[in-house]
């Protein structure tokens, strides 16, 4: 631990444009970040935010289903999240009869609450450092593969021993800094978790996809779930007996508001960011890569918001697939447009400038003087791997699901030709069956024959390395041809056929055959063996001499800039941001205030637009401004923003004040700032929230469940009230002792 630690001291905190930019390791904010966030306004200590010989926040905060944060807010194990982070959820549980989607859900009482089947929510119990324990036995000496080998062996080793000692504990490994730290991450997960609450998606999906990555916005992203233990108050699998989870500690919620300038923390698990990219890798993200996934995801997302816009039942259906793809789809348009205003290029290579002439100067990295030059080789041999992956991701992952769902008859088609015994035939049949039942649910073949039509040419005209005969002979066909056989492959697949289903339930090895024959599972096999076999090999090759080459600049970085602050990339383990309440410019002569109202979501209102309707409700509480404890100054607040630097993942993380009190919940980013995974720029990169008076406003007053509400503990005085108050007491006692 010790030898980590001194590695992070040595980077000294910068106090200067990256004061708030960051997401930190929560177990060592009192020795690299604690001083700082005081002289924003932090009122807690270190250990209130982070501790593991007593409650503290991290208690409080939740994974939620592995790619979300959520939060504890009440003694009864009351999980707060976002709308879109519950949203496959409330999908499974409706229908056109009982459409939550469109008209939300809310229990009323426990038994009313709804079951989610492999949805968990994982709590840390605690972070350790075990660098010197995994590198055990490794040295420079080692081949890659040596290496490798040696640190699986230490990892599975650590791993065990601590599984012995706390059975009732998951845990797993992760590195940091491209493997040059290793932390042992503790936690229980809770398998039993509830939806309770959710409002209809004209409030929590509000704007849809129009206002996605948008400031300013009106979005009310919430959903509220429910998580529950055994009697003994342990992680358990869902069992009717079980009852609310009792944590060691929950959020208080304050309803007091925010100013501008308020100091604001972020707690939670941003998935994944890449800050320590050169020059010319962030380059070929926004010229090369992004434009092509674009590219193919625009053909995708014109198909089938033309349906859902006419038809309903193809909106429930594709409703969480279309949200799924244009979410990243946009992201991508606005690091291209972000990277450029900022001139993130630009300042990258200036960066690596100073880099190479302090190379030149420090006897310790000397070595590294063509460190830059060797990275930026990397990167560029790495590129047409890069797009022939992303092609068979764009197409054949996310844009045909068919064919992605056809890739599960693979062992049924196995046991067929190894005359497998019939009973572990007909066991393999059924659960297909099943399967196929689930998918059709939300699936149209018309549809999807409509996009393969424009994207599967996409991924052979992408696509070169070592082809099978199956692709090669598609590839060399003319569009027409090509055409003709796509609209063939779909109206002869399997799928298509209705008495697939029985087939498979009641002669599977007829049904393994049929698979086989068809020429759609014959392509999306060829697609995915070429994608494992060919294609991952090779970028797999690439990547581990990338891998290398940033391990060493990151470490390069600590020897030549002690002065600069530098944090882990994130990798979905519980981290910290913080920053405060700011306005922003987005571009000239454009600027933002920090807070939305509900006058501002009936402005955007468009009566029966499946983006920009509202529920009647909300309109009278609107015209009649009833709007409860939750009103400021005669309006509803709905959402604000800050500098906290956050990512995907950190969708739900609650949002706390100077006393650690949630007051809002994280949802986005402004769209100016979305490059913010590759180049922050604290002018204009701002994470977007909820307000939770907008939160308890829809749950109180819109959806009548206020017992929710008398479940928390609510905080009605403000921060800067409260530090008055301490001040003048603090001026009392020193006047008396003067006295």
């Amino acid at each position: 631990m010790k030898k980590v630690y001194l590695f992070l001291l040595s980077l000294s905190i910068s106090f200067s444009a990256l004061a708030r930019e960051g997401m930190w390791l929560p177990q060592l904010l009192a020795q690299l970040n604690y001083s700082e966030m005081q002289r924003m306004g932090l009122q807690i200590s270190a250990e209130d935010i982070y501790s593991v010989n007593q409650s503290s926040l991290k208690d409080a905060i939740v994974h939620f289903n592995g790619g979300c944060t959520g939060e504890l807010i009440s003694s009864k194990g009351l999980l707060l999240t976002n709308h879109h982070c519950g949203f496959s959820m409330i999908q499974s549980h409706s229908t056109l009869e009982k459409n939550y989607l469109k008209d939300g859900f809310w229990a009323m009482n426990l038994k009313e609450e709804l079951a989610n089947p492999g949805v968990f929510a994982s709590i840390v119990k605690s972070l350790e450092d075990v660098t010197n324990q995994v590198l055990e036995g490794v040295d420079q000496n080692l081949s890659a593969e040596e290496r490798e080998k040696a640190m699986a062996a230490n990892i599975r080793t650590i791993l065990a021993a601590e599984k012995e000692k706390n059975p009732k504990l998951d845990f797993e490994i992760k590195d940091f800094f491209y493997g040059n730290q290793y932390i042992l991450i503790s936690k229980a997960i809770y398998r039993d978790v509830r939806l309770v609450g959710a409002p209809p998606s004209s409030i929590g999906k509000y704007g849809a996809d129009t206002d996605n990555w948008v400031w300013p916005r009106h979005t009310g992203d919430f959903s509220i779930f429910r998580v529950y233990a055994d009697a003994n108050n342990e992680a358990a699998e869902y069992d009717l007996n079980n009852v609310p989870y009792t944590p060691k500690q929950h959020l208080k919620v304050n309803i007091a508001g925010t100013n501008d300038g308020d100091f604001t923390m972020v707690y939670g698990y941003p998935g994944s960011t890449q800050q320590y990219l050169p020059a010319s890798e962030v380059n070929n993200i926004i010229s090369e890569y992004n434009p092509f996934r674009i590219s193919i995801r625009d053909e995708i997302l014109a198909i089938l918001d033309a349906k859902m816009r006419v038809d309903e039942a193809t909106r429930l259906k594709y409703a969480s697939k279309y949200a799924r793809i244009s979410n990243s789809w946009k992201r991508w348009k606005g690091e291209i447009i972000g990277v450029e205003a900022t001139n993130g290029i630009i300042e990258k290579r200036k960066e690596e400038v100073r880099f190479t002439k302090a190379s030149r100067k420090i006897p310790a990295i000397a070595e590294y003087e063509h460190l830059v030059p060797e990275m930026v080789i990397a990167y560029e041999r790495r590129v047409p791997l890069y797009l022939e992956r992303y092609a068979y991701i764009e197409v054949g992952y996310y844009g045909l699901e068919s064919f992605r769902h056809l890739l599960a008859y693979s062992k049924l088609v196995d046991l067929k030709e190894k005359n497998a015994l019939a009973d572990d035939l007909q066991k393999e049949g059924e659960r297909l069956a099943l399967r196929l039942e689930g998918f059709r649910k939300d699936f149209d073949a018309d549809l999807e024959a409509e996009v393969a039509q424009k994207i599967l040419p996409l991924y052979l005209d992408a696509i070169a390395t070592d082809l099978p005969e199956i692709i090669e002979e598609l590839k060399s066909k003319d569009a027409k041809a090509r055409a003709k056989y796509i609209s063939k492959l779909f109206a002869k697949s399997p799928l298509a056929d209705q008495g697939f289903k029985d087939l498979l339930a009641n002669d599977p090895g007829k049904a393994a055959k049929m698979v086989l024959k068809s020429e759609a599972y014959q392509l999306s096999m060829a697609m995915y063996k070429h994608f494992i076999s060919v294609l991952n090999p090779a970028v797999a090759d690439q990547d581990a001499e990338i891998e290398k080459l940033q391990a060493t600049y990151v470490k390069a970085l600590q020897i030549a800039f002690p002065e600069q602050a530098m944090y882990p990339d994130a990798n979905s383990t519980l981290r910290v941001s913080y920053g405060t309440v700011e306005p922003y410019e987005a571009r000239d002569g454009v600027e933002y205030e920090s807070r939305t109202y509900l006058e501002g979501v009936l402005e955007k209102y468009v009566p029966g637009d499946y983006e920009f309707d509202l529920p009647s409700r909300l309109i009278e509480l609107h015209n009649s401004k009833d709007y409860g404890p939750y009103g400021e100054n005669g309006k509803m607040p709905v959402c604000f923003v800050a500098t906290n630097h956050t990512t995907g993942g950190n969708s739900g993380s609650p949002v706390l004040n100077a006393y650690g009190e949630l007051i809002g919940l994280n949802f986005d980013r402004a769209w100016e700032g979305v490059m913010s995974d590759m180049y922050f720029d604290t002018r204009r990169c701002r994470n977007i929230m909820v307000d939770l008076r907008y939160v308890l406003f829809i749950v109180d007053k819109f959806a009548g469940a206020g017992y929710l509400v008398e479940e928390m503990d609510l905080e009605t005085e403000s921060v800067a009230m409260r530090i008055a108050k301490a001040e003048a007491l603090k001026a009392e006692q020193e006047k008396v002792l003067a006295e």
